[in-house]
């Protein structure tokens, strides 16, 4: 053993080896995981195993960590250091329901995109209804849902009406939007107004792209192979009863019988008046609404 080597043998990043260390190489910069914002968990080991070194841990992913490295005789020594580089989110997909010159229009009630949006219609609860005991059907209709003055509006009427696909009644229409795109890991953001009537639940969620629901965008595209809770649930934001607090949840489970959900809320201030962005960031590691 050369008791005057001060150099790492290997350095880790959250268990994992860095990428491109080299015992010569001091200097290195770490890129993030999207949406990553904790100052990452260092290791590392000497090549020589009697030499010792200090690990000087960054505040915050902005600084940059260290590690100080001294021989075994204590007559070299070397220094490390990490910065950490955090990702940028590309856009991948949007609607602002703004003026675009060809679907929205200014000055009119447009349709909603259908090349972004499914209106989804069939009653889910073997044609007769919908989960959760809603007393409303979902409708395509310009009176449901609209784009106007740069803005989505989803419209609950009290109204009895006749699903036209399957005859049954309810006292209440509104819309429900499939999103024509699907993804896994990244950043979602919704600015909303929410409405302040008691009965009323909006909600901005998603269910896995394999979900087996009659009447679904990806059902209708042949990916329906999957019962919930099994194809998985993640509710960014729901509002019911209570209309100064937002919740959001996540539903899993290996089968009906077997569901488990875990659910959280905060409060926020006059929703009905005041927009509010809404969001999830998905990555690797976790999920997190905000």
């Amino acid at each position: 053993l050369e008791n005057d080597d001060a150099t790492l043998s290997s350095i880790s990043i959250n268990n994992s080896p860095l990428s491109g260390f080299s015992p010569q190489t001091t200097s290195y910069t770490h890129i993030l995981d999207v949406g990553d914002v904790e100052v990452p968990i260092i290791t590392a080991s000497t090549t020589n195993p009697n030499a010792t070194y200090t690990i000087n841990n960054a505040s915050d992913v902005s600084e940059t960590t260290t590690i100080l490295v001294n021989s075994a005789d204590n007559t070299q020594t070397m220094t490390y250091s990490i910065s950490f580089q955090q990702s940028t989110y590309a856009l991948v997909w949007s609607d602002e329901f703004e003026n675009d010159g060809s679907v929205y229009l200014s000055g009119q009630t447009n349709v909603v995109d259908p090349s972004k949006w499914y209106h989804q219609t069939y009653p889910v609860n073997g044609g007769q209804g919908w989960h959760n005991n809603e007393e409303q059907h979902y409708t395509d209709r310009l009176d449901n849902s609209y784009v106007s003055d740069g803005t989505l509006k989803i419209k609950a009427i009290k109204e009895t009406y006749s699903n036209p696909q399957t005859g049954s009644f309810q006292n209440y229409t509104s819309a429900r939007l499939n999103s024509k795109y699907a993804f896994t890991y990244g950043k979602v953001e919704v600015k909303a107004k929410l409405p302040p009537e008691q009965g009323t639940w909006p909600a901005i969620w998603t269910l896995g792209q394999n979900i087996w629901e009659q009447g679904a965008y990806w059902q209708t595209q042949g990916y329906g192979t999957t019962g919930w809770p099994t194809c998985g649930e993640i509710d960014i934001m729901e509002q019911d009863s209570d209309k100064s607090i937002t919740s959001g949840a996540f539903h899993y489970g290996p089968d009906f019988l077997s569901r488990q959900y875990t659910t959280d809320h905060t409060s926020v201030a006059d929703t009905e008046n005041t927009w509010h962005v809404y969001s999830m960031i998905w990555t690797l590691e976790g999920i997190s609404l905000m």
